[in-house]
C-alpha cells in the first residue's frame, strides 16, 4: 500500500454519513472499527474496500471486533438459501449408490421426461442425470484418483456448473480467463477522451468463470488445480481478497441499475465459485446495512474421489451448485422488477429524465464505496551501473593466447602454454 493508495481510501471514508453507518448493539460502529483496522494493514486487505469477511481471524487477532460483534455480523439480516424441491430432492438422492454397476443402472432407467420432455419442467432433473453420468465415466475409469491439471479438472468435473445456468434466459456462462464487464467499469470510471494524454482502457479483472446476462453480472468462479487445505496460498489469495472484490464490483454495477435503491440493495447478493482441486466453496455477497459488503461463504464440499463415498460427498456438491443457480435466478427478478413508486412519482420521472438537476426522489438510496483499485506492485529491477563508474574496457586482443617461435624463419603458432614450438622444436622465449 502506497500513500496515494491511503489517500483513496481516507477519501472513501470521509464520503460516508455518520447517521448512515452500521452501528452494532455494543456501540461498535462497523466502518469506523474497519476503516482503523485498513490503516493499521502495510498491505491490501478487504476492509479498504469495506468488504467484512467474518470469518476473517485477523478480526480477533487485530481485537478490531469481539467474538459476539462478529457473530451479530455475520447473522444480522442473513439472506435465506433457497430448498430444492422436495421430488427433486428425492431424484437426486436416488443415485446415492456406492458401486458403478448400480449408478449406470440407475442413470438409464426409464423417465417420463424421456418420452414428454418439457424445458421448464423438467431442466433440473435432466441436468442431475446428466451431471451424473458425466461423473461416472471417470469414476469407471479411475481419474479422479490422480493429479490433473486445472483445465483437466475444470473440463471433467467441474463442467456441470456451466451448464446449470442453461435454463436461465440469456444468461451466459463466459469460460476462458474473462474479464469482468464490472470490473472494467469501475477501473475506467475517470477514463476520458485524449487531450493531453491519452489512457488506454483498463482491463477488468480476470476470473475463471463468469455469470452474465447480457451486461449485468452475478456472478464468478476462481479454480485452482490442487486443494492444499483452508491456509493455502492460492485459496487464502483467492477467497480472502480477489473473488470478494470482483464480486463487489458486479453487486456495485447491479445497484445502479436500480438506481441504488436501498430496499433492492439489501436484498441484492451476488455469488462466486471456488474451486481448488475437487473442492468446492460457495461465497455470497450481499450490504445487509450500512455502507458495508458481507461475504459469507458455505462450508467445503468435495467431489469422491472413489465411487463408495458419492453420496456422502458428491451429491451435496451437486445440490448446492443447483441451489446457488436459484440464487442467481432470483437476483435476475430482483433486478428486473418494476418500481413500485406509483404513478405520480413515474410522470415526474419521464418529465424530468433531461433535467440537469432533476426532482428529488423519495426514495432512501445508498452509494457504496467502491473497491479500492489493486496497489502497483513496486518495481524490483535493479538499477544500472552508470558506465563513467565501470571504467575503460580491457585491451582485446584475438591473439592474446598466441605465441610466435622466436626463429624468424619459422612461423610456427604455439599457445602460451607450450614450452617448445610445434614446428621448429626450438624453445620458446618467454
Amino acid at each position: 500500500m502506497s500513500a496515494y493508495d491511503y489517500e483513496k481510501y481516507k477519501k472513501s471514508y470521509a464520503e460516508m454519513n455518520n447517521s448512515n453507518k452500521w452501528v452494532l448493539t455494543t456501540g461498535t460502529v462497523v466502518e469506523d472499527a474497519l476503516y482503523n483496522f485498513g490503516l493499521r494493514c502495510k498491505y491490501e486487505h478487504l476492509a479498504h474496500s469495506f468488504i467484512l469477511d467474518p470469518d476473517d481471524n485477523n478480526y480477533l487477532i487485530e481485537s478490531v471486533f469481539t467474538e459476539s460483534e462478529l457473530h451479530e455480523i455475520r447473522h444480522y439480516q442473513t439472506k435465506e438459501t433457497p430448498l430444492m424441491p422436495l421430488e427433486l430432492l428425492k431424484y437426486l438422492n436416488s443415485f446415492n449408490l456406492k458401486n458403478t454397476l448400480e449408478l449406470r443402472k440407475q442413470i438409464f432407467m426409464p423417465e417420463q421426461m424421456d418420452q414428454d420432455f418439457n424445458r421448464s419442467r423438467d431442466f433440473d432433473r435432466d441436468w442431475i442425470r446428466n451431471t451424473v453420468y458425466n461423473l461416472l465415466l471417470e469414476y469407471e475409469s479411475n481419474a479422479l484418483m490422480s493429479d490433473h491439471l486445472e483445465l483437466w479438472i475444470l473440463v471433467h468435473v467441474w463442467n456441470f456448473t456451466d451448464k446449470v445456468f442453461n435454463d436461465i434466459e440469456e444468461v451466459k456462462v463466459v469460460r476462458g480467463e474473462s474479464c469482468s464487464l464490472s470490473s472494467s467499469t469501475r477501473k475506467n470510471h475517470k477514463r476520458t477522451v485524449p487531450a493531453v494524454d491519452k489512457k488506454r482502457k483498463i482491463l477488468g479483472r480476470r476470473g475463471d468463470m463468469i455469470i452474465r446476462k447480457i451486461t449485468d453480472e452475478y456472478g464468478c468462479a476462481e479454480a485452482g488445480r490442487q486443494f492444499e487445505g483452508q491456509n493455502g496460498t492460492k485459496l487464502l489469495q483467492e477467497r480472502g481478497l480477489k473473488m470478494p472484490k470482483m464480486m463487489k464490483d458486479m453487486f456495485d454495477q447491479l445497484c445502479k441499475t436500480f438506481d441504488q435503491d436501498e430496499k433492492k440493495t439489501r436484498k441484492l447478493e451476488t455469488i462466486g465459485f471456488l474451486h481448488a482441486g475437487l473442492m468446492m466453496t460457495l461465497l455470497r455477497l450481499d450490504s445487509p446495512a450500512g455502507y458495508i459488503c458481507r461475504v459469507s461463504r458455505s462450508k467445503s464440499f468435495f467431489i469422491a474421489t472413489h465411487i463408495k463415498e458419492f453420496g456422502k460427498k458428491t451429491l451435496p456438491a451437486i445440490a448446492l451448485t443447483w441451489k446457488a443457480k436459484k440464487i442467481v435466478d432470483n437476483m435476475i427478478c430482483l433486478v428486473g422488477q418494476p418500481d413500485e413508486s406509483d404513478e405520480e412519482s413515474q410522470l415526474q420521472h419521464l418529465q424530468d429524465i433531461y433535467d440537469v438537476t432533476p426532482q428529488p426522489s423519495q426514495k432512501r438510496r445508498v452509494n457504496l464505496p467502491t473497491c479500492l483499485n489493486t496497489p502497483s506492485k513496486s518495481s524490483k529491477r535493479v538499477k544500472p551501473i552508470p558506465l563513467d563508474l565501470l571504467g575503460p574496457p580491457p585491451p582485446f586482443n584475438l591473439l592474446s593466447s598466441i605465441v610466435s617461435c622466436p626463429d624468424p624463419q619459422c612461423e610456427g603458432k604455439n599457445k602460451d602454454t607450450a614450452k617448445f614450438c610445434s614446428d621448429c622444436g626450438k624453445p620458446l622465449m618467454e
